[in-house]
């Protein structure tokens, strides 16, 4: 579906009109047909063979220059019902004052346009830095989103609340974190190359602070990611030492259990035995048996055994 904005002066906002805008204006197509593709190119001129790459879902983010026209492809990511996040292709176009954010997929639209004001520039190439900010914040509230997950387990693992669903859930968070870092190393080089082609004004210095956001947010996954795996190695530490202190217990009740056993075993036999016939002789078996036992535990006390 084609919509289509226009700014009448510096302090509004865009404005929707009914008719394609010329010669300004930005064009948002989102969930786009081939057949609207077409329009694009007819009405704006447009290239056609890089229009129609926004429908391969598989495309990476890159930069592509032809004359003056620029078109920029970015991946832009939305969280799905069970956690899993899943990235589309978005392609930002600038031809003259004609901006166009172009996707096969349905987007949020509202979130295109930074509110955290990274860029302050105007006309095309502002849209097009503002819409690219725009498509970085919502990477980062998806990583806050993660952040917070990481640290009610970390902090619920103090407490042995942590089940193994929560490991489960990790691996799609990994899964999530893996996706955010390919993304965004496509990105940061697609700002980087920015960088080199525009030339030295509010632009470029709003691009220094596009690249500086990528890259924080690039460390902050690689901390979560380390997050993740000493979590996982303190679940693993507590188990076995749960599971030493388990083992210990019941190897002592073993030990407990079998040397009453030896003297009730010799004494249970079919053959002429000491003080077989004393009538101390049960009270005699049974206090060797615990005496026994007392020595096996102190020994072991001892020689920290047991």
């Amino acid at each position: 579906m084609l919509r289509y904005f226009v700014k009448r002066s510096g302090g509004e906002t865009y404005d929707r009109v009914m008719t394609p805008p010329h010669p300004s204006g930005w064009v948002r197509a989102n969930t786009v047909s081939q057949e609207e593709l077409d329009q694009l190119v007819d009405w704006y001129g447009f290239d056609a063979n890089i229009l129609r790459d926004v429908l391969d879902k598989s495309e990476l983010p890159r930069v592509e220059m032809l004359g003056d026209d620029m078109y920029v492809f970015l991946r832009h990511a939305s969280r799905g019902r069970r956690g899993k996040v899943h990235t589309t292709p978005l392609l930002l176009a600038k031809k003259g004052e004609i901006f166009a954010s172009i996707t096969a997929s349905e987007i949020d639209e509202s979130k295109l346009i930074s509110t955290k004001q990274i860029v302050q520039v105007n006309g095309s190439a502002g849209l097009l830095l503002g819409t690219m900010a725009g498509v970085l914040t919502v990477y980062e509230d998806l990583l806050q989103h993660a952040e917070r997950y990481i640290d009610d387990t970390a902090h619920r693992l103090r407490s042995h609340e942590v089940t193994n669903q929560d490991f489960i859930t990790f691996v799609s968070v990994e899964d999530n974190l893996n996706e955010y870092r390919r993304n965004l190393d496509g990105m940061l080089v697609v700002a980087m190359r920015l960088q080199e082609i525009l030339p030295k004004n509010g632009e470029h210095e709003a691009l220094g602070d596009v690249v500086l956001y990528i890259r924080q947010m690039l460390v902050a996954i690689e901390s979560y990611r380390q997050n993740i795996t000493n979590i996982r190695n303190a679940y693993s530490a507590i188990a076995n030492h749960s599971l030493n202190r388990r083992m210990k217990a019941l190897t002592i009740l073993t030990l407990f259990v079998a040397l009453p056993n030896v003297f009730y075993g010799m004494y249970g036999m079919n053959v002429a035995l000491p003080f077989q016939t004393a009538p101390w002789a049960f009270w005699a078996v049974v206090g060797a048996s615990f005496v026994a036992m007392i020595i096996v535990l102190l020994f072991g006390r001892k020689k920290d055994i047991l």
